[in-house]
């Protein structure tokens, strides 16, 4: 989902998850005593009494995540952030203390917002008391407060993405480098150990995991309904890059079960395999596919263990239903959230489309400009298309094939952003 509304971007105190905490909890912040492996200073502090005592240095770890929202819904990744904090106190240099946190605030202010990648900065002040765990209700106690200010940039990560085609031949199970379609590309089939995720598609349909096996330069079909003879089959190989060039992982999972033709929701207990639905909040970014057409967001709603269709219009009889769960994490394993938006179009008798033919029910945002996003996917009546077939510009999208589509097959080309912060 594109946020369009920054007006108001709140920001909130999390656990490494993104889960919000009341930052008044103990261990909600985290305070280290890191004093004994410093070297520190006293010096003469005057009491309320007017008694001048010595009061010795300590230094404390303070160190958290907050995470930024708008309208409920989470934007960011959760943001570390850690300080050292300096403060005196009349208690002998090795005494163990406590810390309290009693103030939390967390500020932002926009900076820019230029093609959807945030430039913001963020205030954290924290109120936090000190005081020795043996004597608690002693004067010897200090209130201090902890200024932290982080610039949050949002860049968008290198992406390659690499698509094998190739045909289906009866009673053929395995497929090689040497069956590629060269028109299409001359890469063969690359090593999965070595991209981030990928995906099969036989016929348009998107095909999970125990299907296929698949290692580099070879591909095997484990399915026992074959394919109709000369039915497409695709491989998109995504991989996601850092500055330094390290790869992030990234995990998929799928949720299968087939329509009733009668319901609107489907929960675990309908699932096929061993997946079920998992938490939106718990992956990068959901699709959903029926009867292998990729469905716009506002067609339906994911919760944990729910999958509820928002449209009149109930799935066929029969027809498979498919979530696709895509988990992408930072080389340190840290969840990244994505942002998509699909344009969705019916096919004319033309290779142009413009804005002007977005059916306007799934979105209005347009064809959006390919340069400020990682990828794209397009989508001609369930099939997904080789790169060569089609070019992409902001606002137009242009199919660089000598046959038009069948008029009225969907048309939709996803967009796809993975941020990365500075």
């Amino acid at each position: 989902m594109w946020f369009t509304n920054l007006s108001k971007i709140d920001c909130h105190l999390t656990d490494k998850h993104g889960n919000i905490l009341n930052p008044y909890n103990p261990m909600a912040i985290s305070y280290s005593d890191v004093t004994r492996f410093l070297k520190t200073r006293s010096k003469r502090i005057r009491l309320p009494s007017g008694k001048y005592v010595r009061a010795n240095q300590f230094v404390v770890y303070i160190q958290g995540y907050i995470s930024l929202f708008v309208e409920d819904n989470r934007i960011s990744n959760p943001i570390p952030f850690r300080i050292y904090k300096s403060f005196y106190l009349c208690v002998p240099k090795r005494t163990d203390l406590s810390f309290k946190t009693c103030y939390f605030n967390c500020g932002t202010k926009v900076i820019s917002n230029e093609n959807d990648l945030l430039n913001l900065s963020i205030k954290i002040n924290i109120g936090s008391m000190a005081q020795p765990k043996t004597q608690p209700k002693t004067f010897c106690q200090r209130y201090f407060t902890t200024e932290i200010n982080i610039t949050y940039r949002e860049s968008l990560l290198r992406t390659e993405v690499y698509q094998y085609n190739t045909l289906y031949e009866e009673d053929k199970k395995e497929y090689t480098n040497e069956d590629e379609i060269p028109e299409y590309g001359n890469r063969g089939i690359l090593d999965p150990e070595m991209v981030s995720f990928f995906n099969l598609y036989i016929n348009g349909v998107v095909q999970p995991r125990e299907n296929y096996d698949i290692e580099q330069g070879k591909l095997t079909l484990n399915i026992v309904d074959a394919p109709v003879e000369n039915a497409p089959i695709l491989i998109r190989f995504v991989t996601f890059r850092d500055s330094s060039g390290d790869i992030y992982p990234a995990e998929i999972y799928y949720y299968n079960t087939i329509s009733d033709g009668i319901k609107n929701e489907y929960i675990d207990e309908d699932k096929i395999g061993d997946t079920g639905i998992i938490d939106p909040e718990e992956v990068s970014f959901v699709n959903l596919y029926v009867n292998g057409v990729l469905q716009p967001e506002v067609n339906y709603t994911v919760q944990k263990g729910l999958l509820s269709f928002q449209t009149s219009d109930i799935p066929p009889k029969d027809v498979p239903i498919t979530l696709e769960f895509i988990k992408i994490r930072r080389p340190n394993g840290q969840l990244v959230k994505a942002k998509t938006y699909t344009f969705n179009a019916l096919a004319h008798e033309s290779n142009i489309y413009t804005n002007q033919d977005e059916l306007i029910i799934y979105g209005d945002q347009g064809i959006l400009d390919p340069k400020y996003t990682s990828y794209n996917n397009l989508f001609i009546n369930a099939v997904l298309q080789p790169f060569v077939n089609y070019s992409v510009e902001k606002g137009l999208l242009t199919l660089n094939t000598d046959d038009l589509p069948l008029k009225d097959s969907p048309v939709s080309l996803q967009f796809i952003s993975i941020t990365s912060l500075y």
